[in-house]
């Protein structure tokens, strides 16, 4: 009795502590279930913002000192520092005494008005907080997606709802706004989460306040209703194998193939297992004469078939096919059916024994997979055997000529100038493996002759010319065997220069003008003289010009020989050029002394005379004092033809006018 009535004490005593403490939250102390202490509360989620109105769950997470972490939501004291722009849910003291479900959503926010507020959890002396933001925004629509869906009957469709508020933010509304269904009877739905009940269309809505937002949801009956198992009742031997097949049949009388898919049984595995192995589902295999019932089954639909199993005998063995002839280096796939005493028939391509009677001209597989599989050796003609126990079948397989399978065109896609020529090879492949040139005995031809020609003709078979940039399909034939390639023609390329002249001879000091003449491939020819770069063998005897006007002037410098090369890409040519030494000559000019001036009178102060001479008439380029003579030699005139006047000046230097002009040509 004392210590019930000490534990009565003790309740009431932490009740009136919790009724105490009402406006602020309860205050309480949370201890991990290990016995460690709490050292701190983390909450979630972290600075959250919400619409007037609406609400935010928050989330205490105590950390203990063992490193646990616990959800002490409902356990904590929830506090807002500002509660008039949100309010916290606290929990009951009634409902932590006394271990009940908490009912008023511990943790629960509610904005109240547009601001920020710091919402604390408290447990004892340790607490965390975070900070909401109220917007002052209304809600004007809610969209519910996804938009009009369709589901099968029996599966589920979650919603979402989407508010738009009065300054165009969104939330996601799903968990607080009503859900409902216009037909239940079509669709259920919870918390935005619609169950399919039956076929038909039903409008799902969401509300928050007055406003509301809708879709349409329809729900399909396509259901599995039935399996059907084929063929039915079928009948094999004792030892062979028979493939089932399960159609699924659904509500909407739509059919399936489940084969894959449903688990299949067989009532008398004595009679005949079947298999539920990927590759082989289906597949009854039969042990021993009798009957078994083979089922598939889909969840709660099964659908079955007698499978019986006869100890029927072989007669006979049907090969085919029957005496075909293949070419040699080719193989022919042979199969044979059985035919057993109750007349029924089977496919023994993988039971018999087969055989070969020449295995020079074919062979033939017993391999699995590959059973009755003939390979060509030789030419010749050989019997192929069937044999199951004592039952036998025959047929003649006989082994032709290798034929032709493929024509490979070489080289591969090339390219070519505009101009050239490009030899091609066809080379054929045989149905025994073998190859064999065919360049002098295919048709070839030419898909765009415009590009390029081919020749047919005999000894230039399979020679392309380029007519023009592009590009063309070069094809070799054989009866129906063909082979291509692509040939590319690009723009001619140079191929050669000249230089001209060849050889030339010059004196020191005079020039000579060399020229270049590219040949291109496509037989066209060009002056590339501003176009190549120009060299001397020996710039001591001659040099010559790369500069724009005056490409291939070349300049002699002094007696001798030099090589001249023009080079254009990676093209060039030469000329011999010879300097040879200037011959100099003289001139001797004489003339008449005057006695008088310009107006008649004596002439007293006569001071002397002027040469005046130029490799063009009345062109005089230099002029020479020879004082006062009457006569004088111009020496070390080089070749050419010169042109005199003289002049007469007085003491004060007035000149005369020229005399007449001579000439003289060395």
């Amino acid at each position: 009795m004392l210590r019930s009535k000490m534990c009565f004490i003790l309740l009431a005593s932490l009740f009136v502590t919790g009724l105490a403490g009402c406006g602020g939250g309860v205050s309480s102390t949370v201890s991990s279930p290990s016995g460690s202490s709490l050292t701190a509360i983390s909450v979630t989620p972290v600075s959250s913002a919400i619409a007037k109105n609406t609400g935010q769950q928050y989330i205490a997470t105590g950390i203990y000192s063992d490193n646990t972490t616990q959800d002490i939501t409902a356990s904590v004291s929830w506090d807002s520092s500002d509660t008039a722009v949100a309010i916290i849910d606290n929990p009951t003291s009634a409902a932590i005494l006394s271990g009940a479900q908490i009912t008023n959503k511990a943790g629960y926010v509610t904005g109240k008005s547009a601001g920020h507020a710091t919402i604390t959890a408290s447990s004892g002396s340790t607490s965390g907080s975070t900070t909401i933001t109220v917007t002052p925004a209304t809600l004007v629509s809610i969209a519910v997606t996804p938009t009009n869906p369709s589901v099968a009957k029996g599966t589920t469709q979650q919603f979402t709802a989407t508010g738009t508020f009065s300054d165009n933010t969104t939330q996601d509304l799903t968990a607080s706004v009503t859900w409902s269904s216009s037909n239940t009877g079509v669709a259920t739905i919870s918390n935005g989460l619609a169950a399919a009940v039956a076929a038909g269309s039903t409008t799902i809505t969401a509300t928050s306040g007055s406003i509301a937002g809708s879709t349409t949801l329809t729900v399909t009956p396509s259901t599995l209703v039935s399996l059907e198992v084929t063929p039915t009742n079928p009948s094999i031997a004792a030892g062979t194998a028979i493939q089932f097949k399960a159609t699924g049949v659904y509500s909407d009388n739509t059919t399936q193939d489940l084969t894959t898919a449903v688990t299949w049984g067989s009532s008398s595995s004595g009679a005949a297992t079947i298999s539920n192995t990927a590759g082989s589902k289906g597949l009854a295999t039969s042990v021993a004469a009798g009957s078994t019932t083979i089922t598939a089954a889909s969840g709660s639909i099964t659908g079955s078939t007698i499978l019986t199993v006869t100890p029927a005998a072989l007669v006979s063995i049907a090969i085919s096919p029957v005496n075909p002839s293949i070419a040699k280096g080719t193989s022919k796939q042979f199969s044979a059916t059985g035919t057993y005493t109750n007349g029924t028939t089977q496919n023994l391509t993988t039971t018999a024994a087969w055989s070969s009677s020449n295995t020079t001209v074919a062979a033939i597989s017993n391999a699995a997979g590959s059973n009755g599989l003939a390979t060509s050796l030789a030419t010749g003609s050989t019997t192929i055997t069937a044999a199951s126990g004592s039952i036998t079948v025959s047929t003649t397989l006989t082994v032709t000529t290798a034929t032709l399978v493929s024509i490979a065109v070489s080289p591969v896609n090339p390219s070519i100038a505009k101009g050239t020529t490009k030899q091609f090879s066809a080379k054929g492949t045989y149905t025994d493996g073998t190859t064999q040139t065919l360049t002098a005995s295919v048709t070839w031809s030419s898909s765009y002759t415009a590009v390029a020609t081919i020749s047919n003709a005999a000894g230039s078979n399979g020679l392309a010319t380029s007519v023009s940039t592009g590009s063309t399909t070069v094809l070799a034939a054989s009866g129906s065997i063909t082979g291509s390639t692509t040939l590319t023609v690009t723009p001619a390329t140079l191929v050669s220069i000249a230089v001209t002249p060849a050889t030339a001879s010059i004196a020191q000091g005079t020039k000579q003008q060399f020229k270049v003449t590219g040949a291109f491939s496509d037989s066209t020819t060009q002056d590339l003289t501003a176009a190549s770069t120009w060299s001397s063998s020996n710039t001591g005897v001659a040099t010559v010009s790369n500069a724009a006007g005056s490409y291939g002037l070349a300049t002699a410098v002094a007696a001798g020989t030099a090589t001249i090369t023009a080079a254009s890409g990676g093209v060039s040519a030469t000329a011999a050029l010879t300097v040879t030494a200037i011959t100099t000559g003289t001139a001797t000019l004489s003339w008449d002394a005057p006695t008088t001036n310009t107006d008649g009178t004596p002439l007293t102060d006569l001071a002397g005379y002027k040469v005046h001479m130029g490799t063009s008439s009345g062109n005089y380029t230099t002029v020479v004092d020879v004082g006062n003579v009457t006569s004088y030699v111009v020496s070390n005139l080089a070749p050419g033809t010169y042109y005199f006047v003289v002049t007469a000046y007085d003491s004060s230097n007035n000149e005369s006018g020229f005399s007449n002009e001579a000439t003289k040509t060395l």
